[in-house]
């Protein structure tokens, strides 16, 4: 019985290496993470996305075009994932806790969760609207686009790495470039100024003008609007609807701690934690089939050597 179950475990772990995926999420789980951003903001919405940016087959959301203009946008990467635990009052904020997930540079074994956004409106010295953040995930061997080691990629993150700086290539490598594969779009909600049903990002400084550190804060949704967006690999699970606010639930909290960048090629830095409650969700089809042919081939091959 003990190689049985050895057996087992091991056809398990060739179902899940068998092919390249992004990383599972646990469902029904708190989850806390940590973005490492580099941005441009404008006190104009001059600003537009270099590159033709439209997300591949998903296509850019709904009035965006390659040519729509905005006053921030920046890239990603996430450099940890954990599970979290709520805190505070009921379905207001999530802590942070054991590590599940850690970048370990371009090239490493764990994989590595990019991305990009775009589209935020400014409505104020402090305040704005919109805003949308398109999640992509590069497989192990497969995400050596923002350099070719660690140093590389924390050149990325400084902002005084050419390969990353805001053109193209830079819009490329945390996107689209070297296999990359489309998780979920989160669309920026209200939420976060709960007598204003318009903001979604709300901050304690003029981006425009920030000598020091400062604060924004904000929610998202996970965008299902299209097959394509409602299909993708996190879109479903990360649709939890946990947090609670004056203008219904939202799936994601964002706490962003900005900075003026000194490498010259952007404007600010950000570490931002998110946190987000997922949803109950089941394997897909496929994952299923593999896994009950697998179980089908372990009983034939028990058969087998009971007859011996």
């Amino acid at each position: 019985m003990r190689r049985f179950a050895l057996t087992a475990f091991a056809l398990l772990c060739g179902v899940g290496s068998a092919a390249a995926a992004p990383l599972a999420l646990p469902p029904n789980t708190p989850i806390y993470f940590q973005f490492n951003n580099l941005e441009l903001v404008s006190a104009q919405p001059t600003l537009v996305l270099p590159g033709n940016y439209t997300a591949g087959a998903i296509g850019l959301p709904a009035g965006v075009t390659t040519a729509s203009t905005q006053n921030n946008w920046g890239v990603f990467n996430v450099s940890s994932m954990q599970i979290g635990a709520p805190t505070g009052p009921p379905h207001t904020d999530i802590a942070g806790g054991p590590t599940f997930f850690a970048d370990d540079g371009p090239g490493g074994a764990n994989g590595m969760i990019t991305g990009i956004f775009y589209g935020i409106q400014n409505t104020s010295a402090t305040t704005a609207t919109s805003g949308y953040i398109d999640l992509w995930w590069h497989d192990a061997g497969q995400d050596t686009t923002l350099g070719s080691t660690f140093a590389a990629e924390a050149a990325c993150i400084a902002g005084t790495a050419a390969q990353c700086a805001p053109n193209a290539t830079g819009v490329g490598n945390f996107t689209t470039s070297n296999g990359g594969i489309f998780l979920a779009r989160l669309d920026f909600a209200s939420g976060i100024q709960p007598l204003n049903p318009v903001t979604t990002i709300a901050s304690t400084c003029d981006p425009t003008t920030v000598t020091g550190t400062c604060n924004a804060d904000s929610y998202a949704n996970v965008d299902t609007s299209t097959a394509a967006l409602a299909n993708a690999p996190w879109a479903q699970i990360l649709n939890g609807d946990w947090f609670n606010t004056a203008f219904g639930t939202r799936d994601v909290r964002f706490s962003n701690i900005f900075f003026l960048n000194s490498g010259g090629q952007w404007n600010l830095k950000s570490n931002d934690p998110g946190r987000a409650f997922t949803s109950d969700q089941v394997p897909e089809p496929a994952t299923l089939t593999l896994f009950g042919l697998g179980l089908a081939g372990l009983a034939r091959a028990r058969r087998k050597k009971n007859q011996n």
